[in-house]
């Protein structure tokens, strides 16, 4: 029987974490599904465990590749999807145990091509387990349990968290996105790129995931100033995908990448040891002026937290003559 499920676990550096992921998904109560655990150059022994995983349950495919990074591990995996749907469990994650049950009959019954809940952020020193609504505390306008299909309503769940816990996707709003190599944070290209294809979308309001928020080495830990190179490739890539020719339809996600380019200043702040005076100082006006000839689609949208300084920040940051100034001015604001 063909899967109606691909559960993508990309593996590097995970071999402390990776038996709970597994076992995680052995334990689904929804059955047609299949796990492929992409080692991506992983130099532990994290294989193996997968390998003695495989041999007692033909679910579980493991598959090794050259390292790419996380991107890669999309890519070649989305490339290749056969099944209805795709559901991402980084291997220090896992699922709740009716998971895929729960974001399966949700998805059919609805015909959703993506089917978002909530997770839990769960801190390895002392397992204390914290419920985090996917949607902002602030947006009013997007109901659980109802399906939205204008571009507007969408577009904003675009606000949502967007890490991959907890959300099903439907392959097909999957397959032509192109993943940057070799940078971290491709999640979040995924999500948007996505998200510009969706027709029909909802959110459950029910931790079905979780997080292992702390373990060094994960993306939530980087202190690297490289990082902000990482957030700006893949902000590159979503702006260039997005088809020029929709800007009007996907205001919103233009909307999102400005937020976006407002949180890299505020990792630059807290990451860069040179500040104003390093490379990624740089690569943020780039950033910048990249997002500029969207402007007029941006002003369009007003969220319920948009206020009168947000504006203000808006069109000074994307108005070419002001923009350096309003990116330092920023940066600044969280030093």
């Amino acid at each position: 029987m063909k899967p109606e499920i691909t559960v993508i676990v990309p593996i590097y550096n995970v071999e402390r974490y990776i038996r709970k992921c597994l076992d995680s998904l052995l334990a689904q109560t929804f059955a047609n599904f299949e796990v492929w655990a992409v080692d991506d150059g992983s130099p532990d022994n994290s294989t193996e465990i997968v390998l003695e995983y495989a041999a007692k349950d033909q679910r579980i495919k493991s598959i090794l590749k050259e390292n790419g990074g996380y991107g890669s591990v999309l890519q070649d995996s989305i490339d290749r999807l056969e099944s209805k749907y795709f559901l991402i469990c980084d291997p220090d994650d896992w699922l709740a145990r009716d998971a895929l049950e729960k974001l399966y009959n949700f998805a059919e019954e609805k015909q959703l091509d993506l089917a978002v809940a909530d997770k839990y952020n769960v801190y390895e020193e002392d397992g204390e387990e914290e419920y985090v609504k996917s949607i902002p505390s602030w947006m009013q306008s997007i109901k659980a349990d109802t399906v939205y299909t204008a571009p507007e309503d969408v577009q904003k769940f675009s606000l949502f968290e967007v890490t991959p816990h907890a959300k099903l996707y439907k392959t097909s709003i999957a397959k032509g996105i192109v993943f940057p190599q070799k940078v971290s944070y491709t999640d979040f290209v995924l999500y948007m790129l996505a998200l510009s294809k969706t027709k029909r979308i909802a959110y459950d309001q029910e931790a079905l995931a979780y997080y292992l928020k702390n373990r060094p080495g994960n993306t939530a830990t980087d202190v690297r100033p490289s990082v902000i190179k990482d957030y700006l490739t893949g902000f590159d890539a979503i702006l260039k995908q997005l088809p020029q020719e929709q800007a009007d339809r996907n205001q919103v996600l233009y909307y999102r990448l400005f937020i976006q380019l407002r949180y890299i200043c505020k990792q630059y702040a807290k990451v860069s040891k040179d500040p104003f005076k390093d490379e990624y100082i740089k690569l943020i006006y780039q950033g910048a002026a990249s997002l500029q000839p969207y402007r007029q689609e941006i002003y369009q949208v007003t969220m319920e937290n948009t206020t009168k300084s947000s504006r203000i920040f808006q069109h000074g940051l994307l108005t070419p003559v002001t923009s350096h100034w309003f990116v330092k001015k920023i940066i600044k604001k969280f030093m």
